[in-house]
């Protein structure tokens, strides 16, 4: 005699067959590739997307069955979509999901699904839609990278001299508008010409990069460090009054003074100077993002020409140069 299981799932494999008769123009309209899945997470019908989808035909996709054996995503099979669903009953989806089918490896899904329900609400399975899509997954990687090449620079990876001040454009609008604090240090590595002239320009480009990873290194997330010239970088650092931004600096110039850079088995001394100014709320009233840019810019150069002045390998803050040093 048959058990109770077995006339149990013969009920709810009965009802999911008179769901889809009765759903078949509905399904019919589905763009993705879709399949309904049963009780036992067998495949028991699908459109021609989904076998293009696992690469399989018609009579294949009905042999093999198990959802999971046709679609694997990085969830199976232990936290299976479509178990989930006959587990929970609740609608999902799942986006960038990555995924392979017996045909393609690799792939990015969005995957969306519900429960379906007998006439009692007992689940008689699900429907899935599946979406791939890798291919405008590449391309939006491809346009990340190209949108990063277009605001780095080349050398050193740190972000070009246009990015950085329209950065800090966008910093002193908010620092004004927040009444927050906002500095910036101007860095500039020192004797750089006798670098080229003595080892030349590829011991340049070596000594460019690796202080770039130093001082990427020394910044915080928030921080934005940029090429600002030849030798000559930025740092934007927000929320950082004078006194923090010195502390930034001197860390920074004590590890490049620190470092011994060598280039062909060469030791290249290299120390740099460091200039620091910090945005005032106090500055003359009118005065506009832009304005403030340049003033601020020119104070941090100003303190690192000072900087060099005075000895090089040091940090100068625009705010505790004596005013007739000023210029």
């Amino acid at each position: 005699l048959p058990s109770a299981n077995s006339e149990s799932s013969e009920s709810l494999a009965k009802m999911l067959e008179h769901w889809l008769i009765e759903n078949r123009l509905t399904l019919e309209v589905l763009l993705d590739a879709y399949c309904v899945v049963d009780a036992a997470n067998q495949v028991v019908d699908f459109n021609v997307a989904f076998t293009d989808l696992c690469g399989e035909s018609y009579r294949k996709i009905k042999k093999i069955g198990h959802f999971c054996e046709l679609i694997k995503t990085e969830l199976c099979p232990g936290q299976c979509p479509a178990k989930q669903i006959l587990t929970s009953g609740q609608p999902i989806r799942l986006d960038e999901l990555k995924g392979t089918s017996r045909a393609f490896q690799d792939l990015h899904l969005i995957l969306g699904g519900v429960p379906l329900f007998g006439p009692n609400k007992e689940i008689l399975g699900s429907l899935i839609t599946i979406r791939d899509v890798t291919a405008e997954s590449e391309l939006q990687k491809k346009y990340g990278e190209r949108k990063k090449e277009s605001v780095t620079d080349g050398l050193t990876r740190l972000y070009n001299k246009v990015y950085t001040e329209t950065t800090l454009l966008k910093f002193l609008t908010g620092a004004h508008r927040e009444g927050q604090q906002l500095s910036i240090c101007m860095v500039d590595i020192d004797h750089f010409k006798r670098v080229n002239d003595n080892f030349g320009h590829l011991a340049g480009d070596h000594v460019l990069s690796l202080v770039a990873q130093m001082l990427q290194g020394e910044s915080r997330d928030s921080d934005v460090a940029g090429r600002f010239g030849g030798e000559e970088f930025m740092v934007i650092l927000p929320n950082t009054d004078g006194p923090g931004a010195r502390v930034f600096a001197e860390r920074f110039r004590k590890h490049v003074e620190g470092t011994v850079i060598q280039f062909e088995g060469k030791p290249i001394p290299v120390t740099v100077s460091l200039g620091t100014s910090t945005f005032s709320q106090a500055w003359p009233g009118g005065a506009t993002p832009e304005k403030e840019l340049k003033e601020l810019v020119s104070r941090a150069d100003a303190a690192l020409y000072f900087a060099k002045a005075n000895g090089r390998n040091q940090t100068r803050q625009f705010e505790a140069i004596p005013k007739t040093e000023k210029k």
